[in-house]
């Protein structure tokens, strides 16, 4: 029967006990792995029980939430199709020709005449637009020259050559005049008409668009109308 302590074993010091081992605190790579092994059991089937139901929900609401973004795409199809057909039928009122009879140009003298005529009834009907509210701000003039427009400035109202002819007319708001900052230059609502010298009849049309200088440029949407010289 081995003896106690009691009875002379001898005790060795504290410094020479055995330390107790710790497990080092991992990277930060492998930090999760090691969490999981310090987890306990029930602990850890609970988080796997977790993980599956999460799974599993996400599984049962991914056909809603495909179904609900598809409602939502087509939503905000046929809202942009509603939004550029009214867009577009407000254009083509806006757009709509105004024909106005005209006495045959036979000679150079006439059609310049009537090519003034032009001005004067662009001028009118900006002005009776105003009146109604289409447009804002007075018309003080208008300025009209051959479309397209070409380095001579020579348009169809200078010899007898043409039968037709296209005009791009600019209902002035506001001028600017030339300095050393500026070119100059004119700011109103655009026009394109279309002339027939030999009966003497034109349409105009009021082109859509806020008021811009006297540049053509591309538009999206309806296009001029062909009596007012539309089209290629």
């Amino acid at each position: 029967m081995g003896r106690s302590c009691l009875e002379g074993c001898t005790v060795l010091p504290d410094d020479r006990r055995e330390p107790e081992r710790y497990e080092p605190l991992p990277g930060i790579f492998d930090l999760p792995g090691w969490l999981w092994r310090r987890t306990p059991r029930p602990a850890r089937v609970a988080i796997a029980l977790a993980v599956v139901a999460l799974i599993a929900v996400g599984i049962s609401i991914a056909p809603g939430i495909r179904e609900s973004k598809e409602e939502r795409e087509r939503a905000e199809r046929l809202e942009r199709r509603q939004d550029r057909a009214e867009r577009e039928a407000r254009i083509r009122r806006e757009q709509r020709p105004v024909f106005v009879e005209g006495r045959p140009a036979r000679d150079v003298e006439a059609r310049r005449e009537l090519v003034a005529q032009v001005a004067e009834s662009v001028l009118a009907d900006a002005r009776r637009r105003v009146s109604r509210g289409q447009l804002d701000k007075p018309i003080r003039s208008v300025e009209c020259e051959p479309f397209p427009r070409n380095v001579t400035g020579i348009g169809s109202e200078d010899s007898t050559e043409e039968r037709f002819g296209r005009y791009f007319c600019l209902a002035v708001i506001a001028e600017f005049a030339r300095s050393e900052a500026s070119v100059g230059g004119s700011i109103g609502h655009p026009y394109r008409v279309r002339v027939d010298f030999d009966t003497g009849r034109y349409a105009l049309c009021k082109i859509s668009g806020r008021p811009g200088e006297a540049l053509l440029t591309r538009r999206f949407g309806p296009t001029t109308p062909r009596a007012c010289g539309g089209g290629p």
